[in-house]
């Protein structure tokens, strides 16, 4: 745009350039969150704009029939669409697609298989999410897994479900999770949900007598935390967290190697975690709990595995954010109560070309390092030895399935013990408290009290 300045400025004339919608359009706290403007800050935000015009049809002080060209019932939308792309010769300017008078009732589950389920299915999954690392990672694996049936799949929305539900060989979609929950056929849920969820979805599931193997984090506060205890004590079912890398091959064979160990270990555990927007939801302190509760986890999890006891002792501290990060640029130093201690340098400011994440654990006159799951190399009276992952990197996501899978049809244990399950949701959350207090914190044992 060219605006002449000298005349604007001369006759004291004001340019504005409108927002799609209105203030509060792209802005995620008003939009997701459901944080409005103030009256007196803001009169005519996006959504404000909108019940006007809405008020104005409704009043009839607004006139829009004369740019309607064309009605189509729903029944005939795709001709709809025939002539708004140019498939035909027709001139238009506006294609109103109309509806029933009288509204059907809402369908909340969607039939996509009628077949019984095979009667080798000792697992029966029913999913509650559908996101990205469902369709990315989880899904592939579990449709190519014997004895475990994809039944029923729950989303935020009916298209998502559906597309989803068809690529993946689920029997339903579904928009109600407590279709899910109900459902008799399905013995195991799990949970894929955003982080706020995942509590009490835990707790319902195990009500409703299933079995739950639940993504990270298990819950973003204490509250949740005691009250998915109290439902595991009350249910024969069993509950796991997706911390696969205790899981992937490397994995054991490191644990192995450190068997003979009888003394203090040191552990640093370096993450090229790389950074994320703002505004990313996983920021949002109600919604993803930040990086620390919601990522690092795994990372506090896997020296748990390594060290067999969950950490005592936690202190934190953390680079400038500067306003491009959000407390995700931290290295936390957890102590065991035989003396080894943990450091995991979580970071969000390195190059993404770089290897995600290294872990060095020395000690008994031993020495390991693990390459990104792809490479571990070990040291031990001067010899050396390097094992690989030479087709791909595998972080355990079909290992612990093939374990948690096992564990529900001999009847446990669980995975992961559930002393170190809940140890390390604790620990996620006190070095929070940490390195926003600037002082160490004492871990103590979760208390139903």
């Amino acid at each position: 745009m060219s605006i002449p300045r000298r005349l604007y400025y001369a006759k004291e004339l004001t340019f504005l350039v409108s927002r799609s919608y209105g203030p509060g359009r792209y802005d995620p706290l008003y939009e997701e969150a459901g944080h409005d403007y103030p009256f007196g800050y803001v009169r005519w935000t996006e959504g404000r704009n909108i019940a006007a015009f809405v008020n104005l049809l409704a009043e009839g002080k607004l006139n829009v029939t004369p740019l309607i060209t064309h009605r189509f019932p729903i029944e005939q939308a795709t001709e709809a669409y025939d002539v708004i792309t140019g498939k035909g010769d027709e001139a238009f300017l506006s294609v109103l697609i109309t509806y029933p008078e009288i509204p059907s009732e809402p369908v909340t589950r969607l039939t996509l298989k009628d077949r019984p389920i095979e009667p080798t299915a000792n697992i029966r999954i029913g999913a509650l999410g559908g996101g990205n690392f469902a369709t990315s990672v989880l899904f592939p694996i579990l449709k190519r897994m014997r004895g475990i049936e994809l039944v029923g799949l729950a989303t935020a929305t009916g298209m998502t479900g559906t597309i989803t539900g068809r690529i993946y060989g689920f029997r339903y979609t579904t928009t109600d999770e407590g279709e899910i929950l109900a459902d008799e056929q399905i013995n195991t849920v799990t949970i894929l949900t955003r982080h706020h969820m995942h509590a009490q979805q835990v707790i319902d599931a195990l009500q409703f007598g299933k079995h739950v193997l639940c993504e990270k984090p298990l819950s973003l506060t204490r509250e949740g935390l005691i009250g998915i205890t109290k439902a595991v004590e009350a249910s024969d079912c069993l509950l796991t967290v997706g911390f696969n890398r205790r899981f992937a091959p490397l994995a054991l064979q490191l644990k192995a190697f450190l068997k003979g160990v009888h003394e203090p270990l040191s552990m640093h555990y370096r993450v090229n975690a790389g950074i994320l927007p703002m505004e990313h939801w996983l920021h949002d302190p109600a919604q993803g709990g930040g990086r620390i509760i919601g990522e690092a986890c795994h990372f506090i999890d896997f020296l748990t595995f390594i060290n067999g006891e969950p950490p005592i002792r936690v202190q934190s501290k953390g680079l400038p954010d500067d306003e491009r990060y959000q407390e995700d640029n931290v290295l936390m130093t957890f102590e065991f109560p035989d003396g080894s201690v943990g450091t995991i340098s979580y970071l969000a400011a390195g190059d993404q070309a770089f290897a995600k994440e290294r872990l060095e654990v020395i000690g008994g006159g031993r020495v390991a390092v693990l390459d990104d799951f792809r490479r571990l190399e070990t040291l031990f009276r001067g010899q050396r030895r390097v094992q690989r992952s030479w087709l791909r990197q595998d972080k355990g996501h079909r290992a612990i399935w093939q374990t948690f899978a096992k564990a529900i049809m001999n009847g446990g244990p669980p995975p992961i013990p559930y002393h170190q399950l809940f140890a390390v949701s604790m620990a996620s959350f006190a070095a929070v408290e940490s390195l926003r207090s600037g002082e160490a914190v004492t871990l103590k044992p979760l208390t139903l009290e």
